[in-house]
């Protein structure tokens, strides 16, 4: 497993473009429908921000976990207890998704990536 990102929720996306590629001067290393990714180099661990109505209301960062084999990792985890939120999402031929939160309440993503 790696840190691949953390990601926020962004109400708006070309403001949140504005903040991270210009404000801090973060190169967009990813763009798709409602969202972007930034980063200090191509292939560097990266924040993300997201224009998804459904992650409205929310607050503060989701770290995302790379992996290799989703399915894998997921069923080892279930086996040490951790209970994931609904069924792994996959973006069509970008990645594989899976969504827990720590003891603490804050929230983790299993990524499988898909492209190349």
């Amino acid at each position: 497993m790696e840190v691949r990102l953390a990601w926020y929720p962004a109400g708006d996306l070309d403001k949140a473009k504005e903040f991270y590629g210009n404000v801090l001067g973060l190169k967009q290393v990813f763009e798709m429908e409602g969202w972007a990714g930034f980063a200090h180099a191509p292939k560097a661990t990266s924040s993300g921000v997201s224009a998804n109505p459904s992650h409205r209301g929310r607050n503060g960062a989701t770290v995302v976990l790379k992996v290799d084999n989703l399915d894998q990792t997921r069923s080892r985890l279930e086996v040490n207890g951790i209970q994931f939120e609904g069924d792994t999402e996959e973006i069509l031929g970008v990645v594989r998704i899976a969504t827990f939160r720590d003891p603490f309440g804050n929230p983790l993503q299993l990524v499988q990536e898909l492209m190349e």
